[in-house]
């Protein structure tokens, strides 16, 4: 697989064992691995590098995760990349306030590396949806603006 073609994923989180169990994880797989340690570089790297998903801890010093996610979707540039948290404390309640967050999805610790890979790749086949559902909603206004404007003349 070439590296244009990887897909990229960003793995934010504070221990560092994790992030090195999910990169080697995820580059076993053939992803594309970018790392932060707290939200405010992984606010930075999703805004500069602009991955296809997000593997996010709730849990973390300064920034928690559900602030970073809040910011990732008011943010134009961020607002579409799919995002599941990881968090030790899975509750039913934590899993709602993820998605109300605006979590796509929501991985209790310790990972199980093959539930982490299905719903990695079921996210990064729907991942490009909204951004396509914006140009076609685009192009359709751009299309009544010009019939507006005919019509007009």
């Amino acid at each position: 697989m070439s590296d244009a073609k990887q897909p990229r994923i960003l793995v934010v989180d504070d221990e560092a064992p994790i992030r090195i169990l999910l990169t080697d994880l995820l580059e076993e797989k053939g992803y594309a691995v970018l790392t932060a340690v707290d939200g405010a570089s992984a606010l930075d790297c999703a805004i500069t590098q602009q991955p296809d998903l997000i593997l996010l801890d709730i849990c973390m010093p300064g920034m928690e995760g559900m602030e970073v996610c809040a910011k990732l979707r008011k943010n134009p540039v961020t607002k579409n990349i799919p995002v599941i948290f990881l968090t030790a404390f899975n509750s039913d309640e934590r899993l709602e306030q993820a998605i109300d967050m605006g979590a796509n999805d929501f991985l209790g610790k310790p990972i199980n590396s093959i539930e982490l890979n299905v719903r990695i790749k079921a996210m990064l086949q729907t991942r490009h949806i909204p951004d396509e559902v914006e140009r076609f909603s685009e192009y359709i206004q751009t299309m009544k603006n010009l019939r507006s404007q005919a019509a007009k003349s």
